[in-house]
């Protein structure tokens, strides 16, 4: 099939819509947006009365026969993109409840266009009245918890007006996730691979307070918070089996070498303290690249790594010294607060600076 031609791509995928989606579609074409993809996803046979029409008046209509999630119908219209047009210049998703404005899709698209290795993001501004309070809420702890583990400040991280250039329709296809929590896991690995996100701010709109909205509550926050703390628990996760080594090792080599120093005991503390420190840093480092950070090709890491344990250790004691010291804190308290504190620290500068992203060539 000889691929198709188009500046601008408008991928929507739907599920269950009513005729709102129609004049929607229309208010797309008055702003010269006319090629638009839209993905099914397993609405039904009481919905594809409407489906029909939308392809009849000149929509790309791919479909699933069962309901995968928004994350899957994503991929779907990002892999038709990918083969069957050409010469485009951005792709943009867009909601298919009336959530973003014609004019906003419009604004973006013209942002990607100039941004090409970017993703933009069109931002809602929620200072606004008329905005759902579990909308409200849930968007300002998911972009706090975000700012404090990504290191990236974004004020709606659940926006579903998304714009990027055509090279990285690859990269969005292999974003994990299939439903709800892979538009955050988009944000995550961009970050993770060094694209640039940019931001718009675009008008909110909810009509009916957002009746129309399958996002399940329960489930599907589960699924978003989960993505939002997998590289954090994977690294508490890798410091527990880096202490249980460290640990382990150490009990084993005091008794393994009480026959070679006979009484030197503090020697044979010594020594085995060293071994064990030595073996659990290489564990933790391993670890953490290639299991929590996952950066394979990180060239330098181990003796940034190294620096930053230094420099961790350093902290550590001076921070316990000052604390006891001018405080009047036990040193056992002290120690606790120092290392809790230096643990966040080490996570983000691990992130930032140890196994810091490179712009991902495209």
């Amino acid at each position: 099939m000889e691929k198709q031609k188009g500046e601008m791509v408008v991928l929507i995928p739907s599920l269950e819509p009513d005729k709102r989606l129609l004049s929607y579609v229309q208010q797309l074409r008055d702003y010269g947006l006319m090629n638009i993809v839209i993905v099914d996803d397993g609405s039904g046979e009481g919905y594809q009365s409407i489906f029909r029409e939308l392809h009849e008046n000149g929509c790309i209509l791919l479909r699933h026969t069962q309901n995968r999630g928004k994350g899957a119908a994503l991929k779907t219209g990002f892999q038709y993109i990918e083969q069957q047009f050409d010469e485009i210049s951005c792709v943009v998703t867009a909601d298919s409840d009336g959530q973003h404005a014609a004019k906003d899709v419009y604004r973006l698209a013209e942002a990607a266009k100039r941004r090409p290795d970017a993703l933009v993001l069109g931002v809602r501004n929620f200072s606004e009245g008329g905005i759902p309070h579990k909308s409200l809420l849930g968007n300002r702890i998911t972009s706090f918890i975000f700012a404090m583990l990504y290191g990236k400040q974004l004020s709606d991280t659940q926006t579903g007006l998304r714009a990027f250039g055509p090279r990285l329709l690859a990269f969005m296809q292999g974003v994990r996730g299939s439903r709800f929590e892979y538009e955050l896991q988009m944000l995550i690995s961009c970050i993770q691979s060094g694209i640039p996100i940019h931001t718009l701010p675009i008008q909110v709109i909810y009509e009916n307070g957002n009746a129309g909205t399958h996002f399940k509550a329960i489930r599907d926050s589960a699924r978003v918070m989960s993505v939002l703390f997998s590289n954090f628990m994977r690294f508490i996760s890798s410091s527990i089996a880096s202490a249980v080594v460290d640990l382990g090792i150490a009990w084993l080599l005091i008794d393994l070498l009480r026959p070679m120093l006979g009484q030197q005991d503090y020697l044979r503390i010594l020594l085995a303290t060293v071994i064990a420190r030595i073996i659990s840093i290489v564990v933790n480092y391993l670890l953490n690249k290639h299991f929590v950070f996952r950066k394979e090709d990180s060239q330098g890491s181990l003796w940034r790594y190294l620096t930053l344990c230094a420099f961790v250790i350093l902290l550590s004691s001076t921070g316990v010294y000052l604390i006891h010291t001018f405080f009047f804190m036990s040193e056992k308290i002290a120690k606790l607060i120092c290392d809790a504190l230096l643990f966040l620290l080490s996570f983000q500068m691990q992130r930032r600076w140890v196994f810091a992203a490179r712009r991902r060539r495209l």
